[in-house]
């Protein structure tokens, strides 16, 4: 099985570099491609690829995709470029761990749809990683008590599945689309499966404005996709809990000045005001 790692890309530089160089240290003994989709339109990123030293390495190549802002988008017109029977997807900003393509593809010959776990260490300084924990790396993710899912920085598919699905979802450009998408191709029938040695060191926006931002629309969207496919989210008494943690650990109180705890604070208050959001904005509960 030949593969395709897809990046969408927009004002990644320098850290686009640091995903090549992980790319560039895979373990995986097949034929594959990496394909950077400019979403941006940025002549400074063709430039840099175009004499990126590991251009040859990595059969790497870059498309156009600046005509429709968003993610989806980007995924899209990177995976109708691509060459390969398998698409991997990661992100500009990560580092995917030398064994991740390897456990990617083996897993695709068993399920069409490929999942994996994420760690927050390598690449976040302590204090940025302690303001968000990430999902048990042992078990995929199961949003809203109803399908697994993988957040798009570690994905992949099969080629002929994308293509029988019809792609990403581009009416939700960046948040929820990965939710969508496994989602849809699970009630198309098609198998999730879950590679545990496809690990990538996925980095946190270390900005509170941004992190704040980040987290509402995930809530927001979340809520949208539920509602999309019936899914019934979390058991009623979340909701109190979640308040609760929100106001004791408000940072007006004096052990919740440092920058770990706001930090760990917005994105605990910002996941329920996003799901607050979401749920009046598409008119459903989930809270």
């Amino acid at each position: 099985m030949t593969a395709s790692v897809v990046i969408a890309y927009h004002r990644g530089l320098p850290d686009l570099d640091v995903q090549l160089e992980a790319l560039a240290a895979q373990d995986f003994t097949g034929d594959f491609e990496v394909i950077v989709s400019d979403n941006e339109g940025s002549a400074e990123v063709r430039e840099h690829l175009d004499t990126h030293p590991l251009r040859e390495h990595l059969d790497l190549r870059c498309v156009d995709s600046s005509d429709v802002a968003g993610t989806s988008h980007a995924r899209n017109v990177g995976t109708r470029s691509a060459r390969g029977d398998f698409i991997a997807y990661c992100d500009q900003d990560d580092a995917v761990h030398p064994t991740w393509l390897r456990a990617m593809v083996t897993a695709g010959r068993d399920a069409d749809l490929i999942g994996g776990p994420l760690e927050r260490d390598t690449l976040n300084d302590p204090i940025v990683a302690a303001w968000r924990a990430l999902p048990d790396p042992e078990e995929p993710v199961v949003l809203g008590r109803h399908l697994p899912m993988s957040f798009g920085c570690n994905l992949g598919v099969r080629r002929e599945v994308f293509d029988a699905v019809g792609g990403w979802d581009e009416d939700y450009p960046t948040a929820g689309s990965d939710v969508e998408f496994c989602w849809r191709v699970q009630t198309a029938g098609y198998s999730f499966g879950y590679a545990r040695e496809a690990m990538v060191a996925y980095r946190y926006r270390t900005g509170l404005r941004e992190s704040w931002n980040q987290v509402i629309d995930y809530g927001s969207e979340e809520a949208r996709v539920a509602k999309q496919y019936g899914a019934p989210g979390r058991e009623w008494w979340w909701f109190p809990i979640h308040a609760g943690v929100v106001l004791a650990t408000c940072p007006v109180w004096p052990w919740g000045w440092s920058r770990r705890r706001r930090g760990a604070w917005i994105w605990v208050t910002g996941n329920l005001v996003g799901r607050i959001k979401g749920s009046l904005k598409y008119r459903v509960v989930y809270l």
